[in-house]
């Protein structure tokens, strides 16, 4: 990325009050990767809000993403930054509010990328849109609609979460060739993919009643109709029982994709210190906030799983000897997968996590 490409301060605040741990984890980046990863996350979060802000009509919410999917098609991006700052009143928080207002930066940010590495945000952006398109078109509003099926939940998942992913994994071969060029093992695509899809289901799983009020249930319906559920029954955090087996069905499928971390941690050389702690601290958060969607009410929107700041920051203290040792991380993984798989099947476990 060109040097006057990098993210200005300007950018970089939006991103931090519009991420509350992923801005962590980029920050720590070497350039290009920094800005190109904010850019990215900053493109894919103006879809979101204004996907998810009430007010706008169904037809002008696909025309955004239609815009976005085309970013480079001469015109797009002045009409983008147009309809971002006439909604930015609508959007759900003054971090959201800000990014629409201001969208206009981020457009520039990204007209000044190379056009080498603009080809890495073509699949991204055309799969995220994929995925919102899905939102605008299954969840009308007012009372809440089901995904039709378990197929409908994965694939939307490997396109909200698995583009991200293998947008992550080519940024970082890309930057592993620059520092290394003779270096053998790259990152893979597909890991990237299946683990950035399993950090989507871990949304999707803690956001549940926030959904749910919004019109959206993307628990499947075929789950519902197996324990005789509408999805506006899920409205009522005493039908928890009724969806804990199917809760944990989706833990359980997150889980196997986040198994891959392991693999993919071992072809990020150990001289790339910051790309290694943009791996690890996402995987911990995910296993750790799984662990509290274990443990708490998922229909309960006073009992939303997070993981509390100072974890946060626990597990940043925790990483300098995660960095050099591949198995110091798998050993802190592993006992993260192993306390989760107790709290699923409900038994004790004693010890202590890195």
């Amino acid at each position: 990325m060109e040097k006057n490409s990098v993210m200005s301060g300007e950018i970089k605040s939006i991103l931090k009050k519009v991420s509350r741990t992923l801005y962590l984890s980029v920050n720590i980046l070497p350039e290009p990767a920094r800005s190109l990863m904010g850019l990215g996350y900053l493109l894919c979060r103006a879809m979101d809000t204004v996907v998810d802000a009430p007010g706008v009509s169904t037809a002008g919410k696909l025309e955004i993403l239609s815009l976005c999917r085309g970013l480079d098609t001469p015109g797009n991006a002045a009409r983008l930054e147009e309809l971002a700052r006439k909604l930015a009143h609508l959007a759900a928080g003054p971090g959201e509010m800000e990014l629409l207002q201001k969208f206009g930066k981020v457009l520039s940010l990204y007209e000044r990328v190379p056009a080498h590495d603009k080809e890495l945000f073509n699949p991204l952006l055309s799969k995220v849109a994929a995925g919102m398109e899905m939102d605008v078109k299954l969840f009308p509003g007012g009372k809440p609609a089901a995904l039709p099926a378990a197929a409908d939940l994965e694939r939307y998942c490997a396109l909200i979460g698995g583009a991200p992913g293998a947008f992550w994994a080519r940024l970082y071969r890309e930057t592993i060739r620059r520092a290394n060029p003779a270096v053998a093992g790259l990152p893979s695509v597909d890991e990237a993919e299946s683990i950035g899809a399993a950090l989507q289901m871990t949304n999707v799983l803690k956001d549940i009643p926030a959904d749910l009020r919004a019109g959206r249930c993307y628990l499947p319906q075929t789950d519902l109709d197996a324990n005789n559920l509408r999805p506006e029954d899920l409205l009522d955090p005493a039908a928890l029982p009724r969806i804990r087996e199917t809760a944990g069905k989706w833990i359980a499928w997150a889980l196997d994709r986040l198994d891959l971390s392991e693999a993919f941690l071992l072809t990020v050389p150990k001289t790339e210190l910051a790309l290694r702690a943009a791996v690890i601290w996402p995987v911990y958060w995910a296993m750790e906030t799984l662990e509290a969607v274990a443990h708490s009410n998922l229909l309960d929107p006073a009992d939303r799983p997070k993981i509390k700041r100072s974890r946060i920051y626990a597990t940043i203290a925790s990483t300098p000897p995660l960095l050099l040792s591949n198995t110091a991380f798998a050993r802190g993984y592993r006992f993260r997968r192993e306390m989760l798989i107790v709290s699923l099947t409900g038994g004790n476990y004693e010890g202590q996590a890195l």
